[in-house]
């Protein structure tokens, strides 16, 4: 479905929107999911959840130039809610600094530390 087609199917869209949203909550805004990669290009990271019974695994990925990347985050806490589970997954991305060792690039948006409430500070005086 290219972006054009939204116009069309006013559902997808706001589907589409509402997944963007969440992802921007779990990660803590939408601007702490823009990777600027090597090229300097700037995409924006999801994290994609898949749930079993007993676990759930993280999968992050992104676009560039028509090719999705996808790397694997491991085990995400199994936890009440697919939010609560997004935001763990966005500590471990962090936090094992993924992007850095896949030599993706950076993050455009750099955070100090991340509290184990999900809480993003900078590490700077109030």
């Amino acid at each position: 479905m290219g972006k054009n087609d939204y116009a069309m199917n006013p559902a997808a869209a706001s589907r589409n929107r509402a997944a963007s949203l969440e992802q921007d909550e779990a990660a803590g805004s939408a601007e702490l999911r823009k990777m600027r990669l090597k090229s300097g290009d700037v995409v924006t990271v999801s994290l994609a959840l898949s749930v079993s019974s007993r676990s759930a695994q993280g999968v992050l990925r992104f676009k560039h130039e028509r090719i999705t990347f996808r790397q694997p985050v491991g085990l995400i806490k199994k936890l009440p809610s697919r939010l609560e589970m997004l935001s763990d997954g966005w500590k471990r991305v962090r936090v094992q600094k993924i992007v850095e060792k896949c030599g993706w690039g950076s993050w455009v948006t750099q955070i100090g530390t991340i509290t184990d409430t999900g809480a993003m500070h900078s590490g700077q005086a109030d």
